[in-house]
């Protein structure tokens, strides 16, 4: 798929003139008031709609999950425009947004490009499992400083969850799929009196996964096992004050068995891995609208996670050749994390003339311990490395919003964090580190009716810095002293300069948005690696690239066919190019396409109402080839998957019949490029991990 311009014009033009065209036409059937598009951005400052807000923002409800027969983030993240995954692990923990975003973690601790948040809490790094419960989840695309900070240099995940109801309300739904597969949810909200109500939300998800292991006889061996537990208790003592406590349980026993020396679903492995995750987090959240001139906003959270990832570094068994090593790779992590988000929202907001103003605080403590336990190879034994690495983090940040006519808005916002890392590791590592960082917007927008909005944005973000420690404890070797050069890296700083059009027909027919942005990296973080002797050993770190560029549109449309007939049509075009960027090892890959950066990506879906009671989905994702890795050449297939639902409505029961990837098709979610197979010499091979084959599946749910 190729975006011609004049398709992008025809865009363009069909975002500035649906509104008042279809406003016009159906004057006589309904009223600005009673028609616009209602779902506001729960991650924005202020309460306004998708249709409202300068910057590219998709927002997905409930309903758009089950229409999906969504269970995982990975299985969503697809339909949307320039945004891509990474796994490596039982899950796709690693988001990239307009070809920005990490794809591993391994030694080193990283300060995510794209962070997740789930109801105000920061699982940025540690991905998320149960979605079943969600009630709206936000894609932020472009730096978002000014109002998340450095977790989102390239973008922001935003989930809420639901939460309490004034009356009972509740839901319980039961999955069964192939791959032994089943998921059983079940959610439930409702008042204890008129000031206090409470929500609660279980969730377990269980399957074999999609690997057999010939050489243990197993299917289960990368298989799933999550619970997934939240609880939300509501408190409005008075009128102006509403407080809420959230608690978040999971529980991850996941296996980790991906990689094929066949380069296939079929492993040899003899002492499969792990990716489990254990983590607790709570939070208080307060809103108090009782001063004359703003409403308080204030949210204190902690949360706590232990992992435990590790994989068979040999992937085959012993005996497979003369020639073969067996060894395995271990990580434990823990991380605790307090964060407060307090601040402080005018209430002049829509006046002319009176701006509307924003001014907060963060603070955040963050401890990451890691123990790592593997094979020395240059002392021939088993080893074990540990580090920690103590983080705080303190940030200004305020927003105006001025009007300068009726139609005429003017958003400037401004950021200012610094931040301070305390690092330790057995090798007998001290280091101190710290920097001060500043993000900015500002953006000019012009409505000039309800259901349009045309806009530009200028932007900037930024990423903090750190310490390789996996480089340091290695430079001690010979070998590897250049490593030596690599101890630490800098921060990185993306600018973003944004053009964008919204349009919503007044009877919700059409829904389109445009938007073209052109991004500068500074500094910009890349992984690269050593491998001095060609053998298992390897030397991972983060390096600064001299600088990169990315650009490119996004387009997103909602069309009403007929009555009963939706459309959704969601794609992206995007370049990317490394500035000065030559390896440890020589390499020079300046002016190379960035990694996990397709050119294209589109999501094509129809929901048709066959009746009252019976409703068929289907849907097409498609993705452009794209690099595995800043180290090398290697990359992922293009791809097309097939997604079709079947559902049934009966009062309070819905049944559905559904599968994903229909076609099964292979789909790379990580790639590493090096040799590791005794029988043919060590020869390098691309070895890829695959997201899931064909799934089919039944689903009932009964909702009261």
């Amino acid at each position: 798929m190729r975006f011609t311009p004049s398709i992008i014009s025809t865009a363009v033009i069909a975002a500035l003139c649906v509104a008042p065209v279809s406003a016009f036409a159906q004057a006589n059937k309904a009223s600005a008031d009673t028609a616009i598009e209602r779902i506001t951005v729960q991650g924005d400052f202020r309460q306004q709609t998708t249709g409202q807000l300068a910057g590219s923002v998709t927002v997905v409800t409930a309903e758009d999950l089950q229409r999906q027969s969504v269970q995982h983030l990975d299985q969503l993240l697809n339909q949307f425009a320039n945004v891509n995954f990474s796994a490596g692990a039982s899950r796709g923990r690693f988001i990239q947004v307009r070809g920005i975003g990490e794809r591993s973690e391994f030694v080193d601790t990283i300060n995510p490009s794209v962070g997740i948040l789930i109801d105000g809490i920061d699982y940025s790094g540690l991905g998320i499992s149960g979605i079943s419960d969600i009630a709206q989840f936000e894609v932020f695309r472009g730096p978002e400083a000014t109002r998340f900070g450095a977790n989102a240099l390239a973008g922001m995940l935003n989930l809420t969850t639901i939460g309490p109801t004034e009356t009972a309300e509740g839901k319980a739904s039961l999955t069964i799929a192939n791959y032994d597969s089943y998921q059983l949810a079940g959610q439930f909200s409702n008042a204890i009196n008129s000031q206090w109500g409470y929500s609660v939300s279980l969730e377990q998800q269980v399957s074999d996964g999609f690997i057999r292991n010939v050489f243990l006889d197993r299917d289960d061996t990368n298989n799933i096992v999550e619970f997934t537990g939240r609880f939300k208790l509501a408190y409005q003592p008075v009128a102006e004050l509403k407080l809420q406590l959230i608690g978040h349980v999971v529980n991850q026993d996941n296996g980790y068995d991906a990689f094929s020396l066949d380069r296939d679903r079929t492993t040899l492995s003899d002492q499969p891995g792990q990716d489990t995750q254990r983590s607790n987090a709570l939070a208080l959240q307060a809103d108090y609208s009782g001063l004359s001139v703003a409403r308080f906003e204030g949210q204190l959270s902690w949360l706590d996670a232990d992992l435990d990832y590790g994989f068979d570094e040999d992937w085959s068994y012993v005996g497979l050749h003369p020639d073969e090593y067996s060894t395995t790779d271990r990580y434990l992590r823990n991380r605790e994390q307090l964060t407060l988000d307090y601040r402080l929202i005018s209430n002049d907001a829509g006046r002319l003339g009176n701006s509307d103003w924003v001014l907060g605080v963060y603070a955040a403590s963050k401890d990451f311990d890691l123990t790592r336990q593997f094979w020395n190879w240059d002392l021939w034994q088993a080893d074990t490395f540990a580090s920690s690495l103590s983080r705080s983090n303190l940030a200004l940040y305020s927003e105006l919003n001025t009007p300068l006519t009726e139609q005429l808005t003017l958003v400037s916002g401004l950021r200012l964090e610094r931040y301070e890392d305390e690092y330790a590791d057995s090798s007998a590592n001290r280091i101190t580190n710290n920097d001060t960082m500043w993000g900015a917007k500002l953006s000019l927008n012009y409505q000039p009716n309800a259901q349009a909005l045309i806009y530009l944005l200028a932007s900037r973000g930024y990423k903090a810095g750190g310490i390789n420690g996996d480089a340091l404890a290695k430079a001690a070797d010979d070998s590897l002293s250049e490593l030596l050069s690599k101890a630490s890296f800098a921060p990185e700083t993306l600018y973003n300069a944004e053009f964008g059009v919204k349009g919503t027909a007044l009877d919700q027919s059409l829904v389109t948005r445009v938007a073209a942005f052109y991004m500068w990296r500074e500094d910009m973080q890349v992984k690269g690696w050593l491998n001095p002797d060609s053998g298992p050993q390897f030397a991972g770190f983060i390096d600064n690239a001299g600088s990169g560029r990315n650009y490119g549109i996004e387009i997103e449309n909602r069309l009403q066919l007929h009555p009963r007939l939706t459309v959704m049509i969601n794609a992206s075009w995007l370049k990317t190019k490394l500035g000065n960027y030559v390896t440890i090892e020589g390499d020079d890959f300046s002016g190379r396409e960035q990694a996990q950066a397709p050119r294209f990506s589109y999501n094509i879906a129809a929901d048709w109402y066959l009746s009252d009671a019976l409703t068929f989905n289907v849907g097409v994702q498609g993705k452009d080839r794209f690099y595995y890795s800043d180290s090398h050449n290697q990359r992922s297939e293009r791809y097309e998957l097939l997604n079709l639902r079947l559902s049934y409505q009966l009062q309070h029961w819905q049944l559905a019949l559904w599968s994903r990837n229909a076609l099964d098709q292979d789909v790379g979610v990580r790639g590493f490029y090096f040799g590791n197979d005794p029988r043919d010499g060590y020869e390098p091979h691309l070895y890829e991990q695959f997201a899931e084959p064909r799934r089919v599946g039944v689903s009932a749910s009964y909702q009261f």
